[in-house]
């Protein structure tokens, strides 16, 4: 084939119209916002919305983020009222032994019903809808074009790259056309 190598670091021609956004790999600083008033967040709300406001992502989010970050919070409030009922206390109320293997299938039969009625599928997947819109897995955040970027200070003198052990070569020699030589080994026969 003729014409010329290709370089090292081709320059693309069909390069990204939308500039991809750096995230600091520390995370969002400073305190959460405020969570808007038309929610109220309970322990398991609150604890994911210090969460989510920690992540890289927050950094990139806007005032409309901070209501489907709300929404989301609050779902998670609702997941964990899904997850509240104890059969032990229906046990003692029917008179059940709580070893017995009708509490067991009682307990099962009611989570069972609990999460088609309470809507747990419904709720998981709204969940996972806005997931993708805040950036939180990993097809989502290519597809916002947000890369996470290390924010750490780098010091003012570079580490001195480590040297190779002594049975291992630094480089494969090359010739004078710049490409690797490569050696044949004689088979024993």
């Amino acid at each position: 084939m003729s014409g010329p190598l290709p370089t090292s670091s081709p320059r693309r021609r069909n390069g990204p119209t939308i500039p991809t956004t750096n995230l600091p790999a520390g995370g969002r600083k400073g305190r959460p916002p405020k969570v808007p008033e038309e929610y109220a967040l309970r322990k398991a709300g609150t604890a994911w919305w210090r969460w989510a406001w920690s992540l890289p992502q927050a950094a990139a989010w806007d005032k409309g983020a901070l209501y489907a970050c709300a929404r989301r919070a609050q779902l998670e409030d609702d997941l964990a009222l899904i997850d509240e009922f104890d059969p032990f206390d229906l046990a003692s109320v029917l008179g059940l032994d709580e070893e017995g293997e009708q509490l067991r299938e009682l307990g099962f039969v009611i989570g069972r019903l609990k999460s088609l009625a309470g809507g747990r599928l419904a709720i998981v997947k709204q969940m996972g809808e806005l997931d993708k819109r805040l950036g939180l897995d990993p097809k989502a955040l290519a597809e916002l074009r947000w890369t996470i970027v290390d924010d750490t200070p780098k010091s003012a003198a570079a580490e001195p790259e480590p040297e190779p052990l002594a049975d291992t070569p630094a480089k494969a020699p090359k010739d004078g056309d710049g490409l690797a030589t490569v050696h044949q080994i004689p088979r024993a026969v």
